[in-house]
Parts: C-alpha cells; structure tokens; sequence
C-alpha cells in the first residue's frame, strides 16, 4: 500500500541543510539496525555530523556570529 506525502521542496539554504542533515540521519540509522558493514556506517555517521555542523552554522548565523 502506498501512502501519498505531500513533497517538501526546500526554499531556503537553512531548510536544504536541515533536510540533508535529516536524510542522512536517516540512512544512518537505517544502515545501523540492518547491520551494515561497520565502515560504511562510519561514513554514513560522518557525512550526517558534517551535515548538522553546516546547519548549526547556518542557523547560528542568523543570530549573529557564533560566540566560542
């Protein structure tokens, strides 16, 4: 049975990066519970970080510049 979902079409860079963040989250998660090989899971976790790291940077920019 399919179900129809309404797409969401990004219209924002900080809308982009949150949704690669969360497609990535995703397959990671994915590729954890079926028990793909370790490296690849690696990869995934890490392409997933890289992606939230470029979203808090985009959204911290809205704020102003990040305080460290």
């Amino acid at each position: 049975m399919l179900k129809a979902m309404a797409a969401i079409v990004p219209d924002t860079e900080r809308e982009r990066r949150y949704f690669r963040w969360y497609d990535l989250s995703l397959l990671y998660y994915e590729a954890v519970r079926r028990g793909v090989a370790s490296a690849e899971v690696q990869a995934t976790k890490s392409l997933a970080d890289e992606a939230w790291d470029a979203y808090v940077d985009t959204i911290s920019d809205l704020n102003g510049p990040r305080q460290e």
